[in-house]
């Protein structure tokens, strides 16, 4: 019989052993599982399952396995997980902004105006990934959670920076361009860094 462990503890309710896998997340999803929970990993044979294996496994009967291991979260704890992620996202695109900053003061403008909009845009998921998981840890943490006089100030220099470099770049006006990234933008990203995420994430010892 295939053993099935949710979270390392083995099912206690009984179920159809051939049920698919699916059949199997879906039943948990809709009864055993809050509705602030979800399944963020499953495991087979002791191999946790890429997105590709997951879908050719989901079809499967449960007695095909010698073991299944699920992991559920609750969006809380996501939300924990990505502020554990933001750190080496800021990295990378602190990266590609002073490789920006080199490309239009070597006056290479056609190389940087293309690299131009894809710091923008990934500035702008980070906004929303922000914005995600500040709205989680307020619905989840509910009167506990406040966010900082830091945290807001943070945001909101961010969007003033973006608003700064749209026009800069419409007028090619280069040197302010420069100003704005490798000063405002780089030493905002290094704030949220050292001070905002730091904070944020000594909410979870609450």
């Amino acid at each position: 019989m295939t053993l099935i462990r949710l979270n390392g503890e083995e099912l206690s309710y009984k179920y159809n052993a051939n049920s698919t896998l699916s059949e199997l997340v879906d039943q948990l999803l809709s009864g055993h599982l809050t509705k602030e929970e979800v399944i963020t990993a499953i495991s087979i044979n002791g191999k946790t399952l890429s997105g590709k294996e997951e879908s050719e496994c989901l079809p499967k009967s449960l007695n095909e396995f010698q073991s299944i291991d699920l992991k559920a979260q609750s969006n809380l704890e996501l939300a924990f997980d990505a502020l554990d992620s933001c750190n080496g996202y800021i990295d990378v695109l602190t990266e590609k902004v002073q490789d920006l900053v080199l490309l239009y003061q070597d006056n290479k403008i056609d190389e940087a105006n293309d690299k131009f909009s894809d710091i923008i845009e990934i500035v702008d998921l980070f906004v929303q990934l922000m914005t995600k998981i500040n709205r989680t840890l307020k619905s989840g943490l509910g009167q506990s959670f406040q966010k900082s006089r830091s945290v807001q100030n943070l945001e909101i220099h961010l969007l003033s920076i973006v608003k700064g470099l749209l026009p800069a770049k419409e007028n090619n006006d280069i040197i302010m361009l420069c100003d704005l990234l490798e000063y405002e933008l780089i030493d905002n990203l290094t704030q949220w860094k050292i001070k905002a995420i730091p904070e944020l994430k000594n909410l979870q010892k609450r």
